[in-house]
């Protein structure tokens, strides 16, 4: 395996996703403060940097045989947005701001998924999705560490994002030993697309169920002991346990698709109904924000190998158009849920969304998309993956 491009890669990830896009959610509080943002508008924020994903990622997928430079348009609008959010004078600036960070993410996986089918042997390539996508965990713990060291100096700690983002950019290319030429990226037709059906429908749910965590996690947990290092810890767990999804491929190798999809979608929703419950209980507020991390990125993760086994051929395309349903659902969420959040009382508004989590499941159980896509061990046996 090309560690030093799975290495750089997961710290890309990790800077885009982790830190630049769902950093929001981090230090909304300390947005609040400064800017006098309440829930509604707070959840319309998070809705546009879920939805500028979405147009860099078909806008990536357009892009698809110039990874090199889907890399770079990932660090640039990225950093640039950082360093935006650092400079924002007020409510205004900061939104068009945090829209233009999380609009790196949605060049990173497209790039990065593009890189890694160009540099690691095929039999390996499942763990190493898999294990860069799990960056975003990673980038969760250090904007914890970070808004620690700032010590509530927000803009300080978004211009170091920013720094961050631009080091892990210029690593990664210097990563990509490859370096082949830029091709036209295949298009996937209709027939190819339709296959993509149910798990883009799973997608957006999951992503619908995720925005409560996402968006008004920490807001919940502060507001329920009114401690900020009490919930950026909690966050900081979350992040931890999130570097597990690095095992989704194994966990699709072993079981199958199907069923790795049900539990990680399962366990989602019961972090999330367990989050709100009881925001006020470290035992449950930490175990519920471990389960949501881990099961989060493992969801994503299997996201990736779903695509890619439905469109081996193309799985850039592929997982840009599950992602993007995955943020789809994600803005939906967020403005959906921040209509009728209130952080004192999150149970019914993340009940809600728990529920969704668990509606996402179904999809994988209805008609399943590809007769190549049942069950993953026996076909793997001998490859280490599993290709259609």
């Amino acid at each position: 395996m090309q560690w030093r491009l799975v290495a750089s890669g997961l710290a890309l990830i990790a800077a885009t996703y982790g830190l630049a896009r769902f950093g929001y959610g981090l230090f909304l509080p300390s947005f609040a403060e400064a800017f006098e943002l309440g829930p509604g508008l707070s959840g319309a924020i998070q809705a546009g940097s879920f939805l500028s994903y979405c147009v860099t990622a078909l806008l990536a997928a357009r892009l698809g045989g110039r990874p090199r430079l889907v890399v770079l348009l990932a660090g640039a609008t990225a950093a640039f947005g950082a360093a935006g959010v650092a400079a924002a004078p007020n409510a205004g600036v900061l939104a068009a701001a945090v829209i233009l960070a999380g609009a790196g993410a949605g060049f990173a996986t497209p790039g990065l998924v593009t890189l890694i089918e160009s540099n690691v042997e095929s039999r390996r390539q499942e763990n190493a999705q898999t294990i860069v996508n799990s960056g975003t965990g990673a980038g969760l713990v250090a904007a914890g560490l970070l808004l620690i060291l700032v010590a509530g100096q927000w803009r300080l700690g978004w211009a170091a994002i920013a720094a961050v983002v631009v080091l892990s950019t210029l690593a990664t290319l210097r990563s990509d030993h490859k370096k082949a030429a830029a091709v036209p990226a295949p298009r996937p037709g209709r027939k190819e697309l339709g296959l993509l059906g149910r798990p883009l429908i799973a997608a957006g749910l999951a992503g619908a169920a995720s925005a409560a965590v996402w968006t008004f996690g920490r807001t919940i947990l502060a507001a329920g002991t009114g401690k900020e290092v009490y919930s950026i810890g909690a966050w900081m767990v979350l992040g931890a346990f999130g570097m597990l999804g690095a095992g989704a491929g194994s966990i699709v190798q072993n079981w199958s698709l199907r069923t790795a999809w049900t539990v990680t979608a399962a366990l989602m929703s019961a972090a999330t109904l367990l989050l709100a419950a009881a925001p006020g209980f470290p035992a449950v507020a930490y175990g519920a924000a471990a389960l949501f991390g881990a099961s989060y990125i493992a969801l994503s993760g299997v996201l990736i190998v779903w695509a890619v086994r439905i469109l081996p051929g193309n799985g850039s395309a592929g997982t840009v158009a599950l992602f993007i349903a995955l943020a789809v659902g994600q803005a939906a969420g967020s403005v959906g849920l921040g209509a009728i959040l209130r952080p004192e009382s999150p149970l019914p508004a993340f009940g809600i969304a728990a529920a969704v989590g668990v509606l996402a499941i179904l999809p994988a159980w209805m008609h399943w998309p590809s007769p190549t896509e049942n069950d993953g061990a026996a076909s793997a046996a001998g490859t280490g993956t599993r290709r259609t």
